[in-house]
């Protein structure tokens, strides 16, 4: 271990830091089965078997709370673009897929939340903008690069191929949370018929 490695946190502050994790994945679970509007701080507390004044110590709001769920969900992909670099948009992408084969619920969740954010006034419609934004403008500077290396061959313009990517798997996922479709397999097809790689040498 690096000798400037950061302390683990010891005696209240790795109890506080559990205790606000073990709230985050039980809202991950009350969101992604009631949804945003039907899941509340009482049913998340009754969950974890907590007073309310419990979680309302680490998460004063609801909105506080679906704040610390999607920023969760945000910080997975962080190295994104340095993966795709390095081992190329689909595969990266896949990747994503894959793992997040085990995390069912909080697909689930992200999911319903987005559903539910499309309205003007929800109080996640500001971060889901600013999600597709982000997540277009990184997948179109990824698909330009692979192009620039002759790892894909499409004409077309990367910010539409980046819009047509991320709206066809958030249906796949859909599919997968309805009825198992397999979304790995759909999600390949969907990207290769996009993006038409070339052939391995």
């Amino acid at each position: 271990m690096p000798s400037d490695a950061a302390p683990l946190p010891r005696g209240p502050y790795a109890k506080s830091a559990a205790r606000r994790a073990e709230i985050i994945a039980t809202a991950t679970l009350v969101f992604g089965t009631h949804g945003y509007r039907g899941g509340s701080l009482r049913q998340i507390a009754k969950q974890l078997d907590l007073g309310l004044t419990t979680v309302m110590h680490h998460f004063p709001t609801k909105v506080s709370l679906l704040a610390a769920v999607l920023e969760q969900e945000d910080a997975a992909d962080t190295d994104f673009s340095a993966r795709s670099a390095r081992d190329g948009f689909i595969p990266s992408v896949l990747a994503i897929v894959e793992r997040n084969l085990e995390r069912r619920e909080l697909v689930r969740m992200f999911s319903i939340v987005s559903a539910e954010a499309t309205h003007p006034e929800h109080e996640a419609h500001a971060w889901l903008l600013e999600r597709y934004r982000a997540v277009t403008e990184t997948y179109t500077a990824a698909i330009a690069d692979d192009r620039d290396r002759g790892r894909i061959r499409t004409d077309a313009d990367p910010a539409a191929l980046a819009g047509l990517v991320i709206s066809g798997w958030e249906g796949i996922q859909i599919r997968w949370l309805t009825d198992d479709t397999d979304p790995v397999a759909a999600m390949r097809l969907l990207l290769e018929g996009l993006l038409h790689p070339a052939p391995e040498l």
